[in-house]
């Protein structure tokens, strides 16, 4: 046994009191000491947010509550473990269902009981060999320091070590996230030249959607579906595919194939349910949206917008009772949440002008409208923007719909899956704005204008990079890429004149506006830094 596996951090999750404790005498039989036990999803939680666990056996069928399926979904979403951490999943059931819905989220291992010390044993000492020495860059992901995650993985992949292919995949991972997509593409091309992995294949047809090469990421996705029908993951990136090719048909289609194979995919379910509920399939989408609010239950991705799409496909099948009763629910599970209250206001409204009830729609929409200002600046994200323009279009207000999906299109610009959504929208509601014109039309502005700023700060005049970029923010506040280019300009202007607390402060306001829209992303956590080396300076230090 590795001496490396004795002193790691265990915890063992299993809601019978014997199980925990066979799988804890086990853990303890093999040298390690550090085993913590819970019984549910929510102590599970609980105590991974106090203790950073390096290993975690998870049961997959907990009884009432969380599974393991939705712990592992929330622990990742929460950041509660890394790239180094081991997470296993055991079950005795081997049900296709619960079998596909646990693989798709990739836990490190599955483990059916019963299992011996030895087969445990074995198991983990193959996965601290495929983890051991993550730890550095895991650190460097959690803190978003993209380029110290890549610079520690290059370190690690020259000494050529017996886990070259997982450094592969996590350096390939890490560069579409940092959109460096032709360094992932020469990672794939590379594995690929020496043999046909599917995780490879896979990644590379993710780099062809994002280049917006979308006729060749067809036919990479299409391709995997043939080699292996059960590699699910193919199914979604191939309806997206299909979705930004405006083929919304096509798309729901594959979406039904994969909801066959593995229907536990909350996200999965939603997607289907809004690409039906776009193409007039409203019964597809009544099915598909039940069945998310159903997974959705116990799951950290709870939220309005899924009980809102059931009872808009609910209202279109005719059921609005219904349909008002699943409104009554998102104000008692989403209790005081804007959210909620937007969503509860604007289904409301479809609902009402579906029932003939003008007066009443009009009550709601004027509420829906007043429920957007109170979310403030979230108010600029594109769910909400749509889901308002969705309910004017319904209502017959295809000025205001197609004012607020201009400006949606200008702060989204580069959002592909938005921008297709907004197509169909349009198409569906028979809107008279040209959306795909406006999509070309406001791409070409915002090109023209960050290359003009470009040229201005190549040729050292920072103060007209600012003042361009600055204009081209104001214009459009919620496009991220706007302004964080702005932040940026900013920030090399700082670091060759030095810095002032007027800019300091200016750079503040723009990465604010960023992460009120995007938390997580990854442009914000380097311009942070850069600031960060900044700051003392103009602060005296």
């Amino acid at each position: 046994m590795p001496a490396g596996l004795l002193s790691k951090t265990y915890l063992v999750i299993d809601d019978f009191p014997d199980m925990r404790a066979a799988i804890r005498s086990i853990i303890r039989s093999i040298g390690a000491t550090q085993v913590d036990q819970a019984r549910d999803g929510k102590e599970a939680i609980d105590l991974m947010q106090k203790t950073r666990y390096d290993i975690i056996l998870c049961d997959y069928n907990l009884g009432p509550g969380k599974d393991g399926q939705q712990i592992l979904e929330e622990a990742r979403y929460r950041q509660l473990i890394g790239v180094d951490t081991i997470f296993v999943m055991i079950t005795a059931e081997n049900t296709r269902d619960m079998v596909m819905g646990a693989v798709e989220h990739i836990p490190d291992s599955y483990l059916s009981k019963p299992f011996t010390k030895e087969l445990l044993q074995k198991r983990l000492e193959k996965l601290y060999a495929r983890k051991a020495d993550l730890q550095t860059v895991n650190k460097a992901l959690m803190a978003k320091n993209y380029n110290a995650a890549i610079a520690e993985l290059d370190r690690l992949i020259s000494t050529n070590p017996k886990n070259l292919s997982e450094l592969l995949k996590l350096k390939a991972e890490t560069c579409i996230t940092t959109s460096r997509y032709d360094d992932a593409k020469e990672i794939y091309d590379q594995v690929l030249d020496a043999r046909e992995i599917p995780w490879a294949r896979l990644g590379l047809g993710k780099v062809q959607f994002y280049k917006t090469d979308y006729p060749q990421a067809r036919e990479t996705f299409e391709q995997l579906i043939a080699q292996d029908p059960n590699l699910i993951l193919a199914y979604d990136w191939l309806a997206k595919t299909q979705s930004a090719l405006k083929e919304f048909t096509v798309a729901e289609k594959t979406l039904q194939t994969a909801v066959k194979l593995s229907p536990r995919g909350l996200k999965r379910q939603q997607l289907l349910g809004d690409l039906a509920l776009g193409n007039g399939d409203s019964e597809q989408a009544e099915i598909a949206y039940e069945h998310a609010v159903t997974l959705a239950k116990n799951s950290v991705l709870n939220h309005p917008a899924l009980f809102a799409g059931l009872a808009k496909s609910k209202s279109a099948n005719n059921k609005h009772t219904e349909a008002l009763k699943v409104i009554a629910d998102i104000g008692k599970k989403f209790q005081g949440s804007d959210e909620a209250a937007f969503y509860v206001a604007s289904t409301t409204a479809l609902v009402k002008h579906s029932q003939g009830d003008t007066e009443g729609a009009q009550e709601a929409m004027h509420a829906a409208e007043a429920a957007m200002k109170d979310l403030g600046a979230r108010a600029q994200d594109h769910l909400f923007a749509l889901e308002m323009a969705t309910t004017y279009s319904e209502l017959d207000e295809t000025d205001k719909a197609a004012a607020l999906l201009h400006q949606t299109i200008a702060n989204n610009h580069d959002e592909h899956e938005c921008l297709a959504q907004i197509v169909q929208i349009c198409s569906k509601a028979g809107i008279e704005y040209d959306a795909e014109k406006a999509i070309r039309e406001i791409r070409q502005h915002v090109v023209k204008t960050n290359n003009a700023g470009v040229r201005l700060i190549k040729q050292g005049d920072f103060d007209a990079a600012i003042t361009l970029l600055r204009e081209a923010a104001e214009e459009m506040p919620a496009n991220k890429t706007i302004n964080l280019n702005v932040a940026k300009a900013i920030i090399m202007k700082m670091e060759q004149a030095g810095a002032t607390s007027e800019d300091i402060l200016a750079v503040r306001h723009y990465v604010e506006r960023v992460q009120g829209l995007a938390p997580g992303d990854w442009r914000v956590a380097d311009i942070l830094l850069r600031l960060r080396q900044l700051a003392p300076k103009a602060s005296g230090e």
